[in-house]
């Protein structure tokens, strides 16, 4: 396997986090066998997909460059540190990445198996819709739960709006917000990031 737990663990500002993303997907790219572990999310390729590689989208973001983030894989109740320029903890990160699982998994067996996935007919703007009941799922059941000490990120990857629907793509970004935010949430700061680089601050 081309990823280690221990080069994931590694503290590294945002900007390296980043590259060590997208080098690690360059090297995963570069092999089918690899390429294809990683479409079926085996072994630390869900952790990697699901957490690192948004995580390093948030970080560059929203932590300066002297700062350090340091991945945690495990069921600790956050998934990376934060440390400020002198080494001390400045955050905790807990990542999330909603989304009909079951049908992402068929999806991915059916590319890894005939080079293609699904085939599905629809409107601008009907993927994103069919998001967002699971967003506000996941984001329901995290609420229930005490993340006090961490920041909470909820990461999605909508596909890229139709010329001409860009207006409606926003509001659609807006209404998922909204729908957030009337939620109680216990957590120091709750993000929804829509991949790669859009950041919108739903609570603190």
């Amino acid at each position: 396997m081309l990823i280690t737990i221990l080069d994931i663990e590694q503290p590294r500002s945002p900007t390296a986090l980043r590259e060590f993303v997208l080098a690690c997907k360059d090297a995963v790219r570069a092999d089918d066998d690899e390429r294809h572990r990683g479409m079926l999310k085996k072994d630390l390729y869900k952790e990697f997909l699901d957490e690192i590689v948004p995580l390093s989208c948030f970080a560059v973001l929203e932590y300066p460059e002297n700062y350090l983030i340091q991945p945690v894989l495990g069921n600790q109740g956050f998934d990376a540190v934060v440390l400020d320029e002198f080494g001390r903890e400045s955050d905790r990160i807990e990542m999330t990445c909603p989304g009909d699982g079951a049908e992402n998994a068929r999806d991915a067996r059916l590319t890894v198996k005939r080079g293609y996935g699904a085939i599905r007919m629809g409107k601008p703007g009907d993927e994103f819709e069919a998001l967002v009941p699971h967003v506000l799922d996941t984001y329901r059941r995290k609420a229930m739960k005490d993340y006090a000490d961490c920041t909470l990120v909820v990461a999605i990857e909508p596909l890229p709006p139709t010329s001409g629907f860009e207006r409606y793509y926003e509001a659609q970004i807006s209404a998922l917000a909204r729908g957030m935010g009337v939620i109680q949430f216990k957590a120091k700061r709750v993000f929804l990031l829509v991949l790669p680089d859009r950041l919108v601050s739903i609570q603190g």
